[in-house]
């Protein structure tokens, strides 16, 4: 018997509508897109900085490395082709005395990832780009930038349509299992019904629950799959007075204990300023997006040291989000997990596990590379 669909999306992040236009490209138009929320792109990919990351940061041949450089070209071509609004306004990575041979060692990574626009630069360079600035040399990138992710993942939601494809909204999975065709996914509708979907594919891009929905295929057995670890990071916005105050987003060096990039300075579409976001582990995969207040002290403090003129009355809590990050013993790097399992005995069905930054910027190229995957099969 043909299944309902030829393949199912659980997912309508900006990594799961990626998906689903890669897949569009190649003609493939029997897709169900299931998303848990009301809307597309409401959980990961609105949470966050909307940068456009170059490439500098992760381990030459990683996944993160490769799908970042070619998804950032990607990204900067599909937004002048689409209309869709960026900025490639450049960053700084900036030391302090004592950090400088920190600062050589990612120029050197960035070197090896092939990311271009890089010059190191002093203190009075740092000061005729942004004068606010203070720090003894940076690492000046080019090709970093921001973008309107709501307008990115509003054209990719467009594209999957005009492809015909279905989507889902307020719609949860809640089991699968395989059949002799593929697959058959337990879905909980909005009204509180259970309701069954047959499928020859289906890809989990479903973010912070990726890791469980990946399970429901091991019937039991012992999991095979990546664990993920939240990590919470808060953001602090500054005062109106900041408003378009600096041209370039303004990163420390890289937070290494907790696997993130520090508490950097960036700004929106209209000038907006915040610093953000933090980094904290939580125990219980805890999916509260309250903003800590208290930790306002810790947020001028990490901002003051670069920002010698900021006030503590110039920040106020903005927002959150939450990272699904691979766990690891010690909190060390973790790759993207995007793999087809069907050495794993499971045929037709593709996790992505553990997709957090640069996923925004990766999210076209991981869309071309979970269709290749597809397409190849079939």
């Amino acid at each position: 018997m043909k299944n309902d669909f030829s393949i199912i999306i659980i997912g309508a992040g900006v990594v799961g509508l990626s998906i689903a236009r890669s897949l569009a490209l190649k003609g493939q138009s029997n897709i169900l897109i299931i998303e848990k929320e009301d809307h597309f792109g409401k959980g990961i990919s609105s949470r966050n900085s909307e940068v456009i990351h170059s490439g500098i940061y992760y381990p030459p041949n990683s996944l993160k490395a490769d799908l970042c450089t070619q998804g950032r070209d990607l990204l900067y071509d599909y937004c002048d082709s689409n209309q869709i609004w960026y900025s490639r306004c450049g960053k700084l990575v900036i030391a302090h005395q004592g950090q400088e041979e920190e600062l050589a060692k990612l120029y050197l990574n960035a070197q090896k990832n092939h990311v271009p626009e890089l010059e190191m630069i002093h203190k009075e360079n740092i000061q005729l780009l942004e004068p606010s600035i203070n720090a003894e040399t940076a690492l000046f990138i080019g090709c970093t930038g921001i973008i309107d992710a709501h307008a990115l993942m509003t054209s990719l939601k467009r594209e999957s349509d005009n492809a015909d494809h279905n989507t889902l909204y307020k719609t949860k999975v809640t089991g699968a299992k395989t059949i002799e065709s593929g697959y058959e996914i337990s879905i909980e509708n909005a009204m509180g019904e259970i309701e069954i979907a047959t499928s020859d594919w289906v890809v989990n891009a479903s973010g912070l629950e990726s890791d469980h929905l990946a399970r429901f295929i091991a019937q039991g057995e012992r999991p095979t799959f990546p664990e993920l670890q939240y990590s919470k990071g808060d953001y602090f916005k500054l005062s109106s007075k900041w408003r378009n105050h600096f041209t370039h987003l303004i990163y420390p060096l890289p937070d290494k204990r907790h696997d993130s990039l520090g508490i950097h300075l960036s700004f929106d579409q209209l000038g907006n300023t915040k610093l953000g976001p933090s980094a904290h582990w939580q125990r219980n995969r805890d999916k509260d997006y309250q903003v800590d207040s208290t930790h306002l002290d810790y947020f001028f403090d990490e901002g003051f040291t670069y920002i010698p003129e900021l006030k503590k009355e110039d920040l106020s809590p903005d927002f959150s989000g939450i990272r699904p990050k691979i766990k690891t013993n010690d909190h060390s790097f973790s790759d993207f997990y995007i793999s087809h399992e069907d050495v794993k005995g499971f045929p037709g069905w593709i996790n992505l596990i553990g997709i957090d930054s640069p996923g925004l910027t990766s999210s076209l190229a991981i869309g071309e590379k979970v269709a290749q995957i597809v397409h190849s099969a079939l």
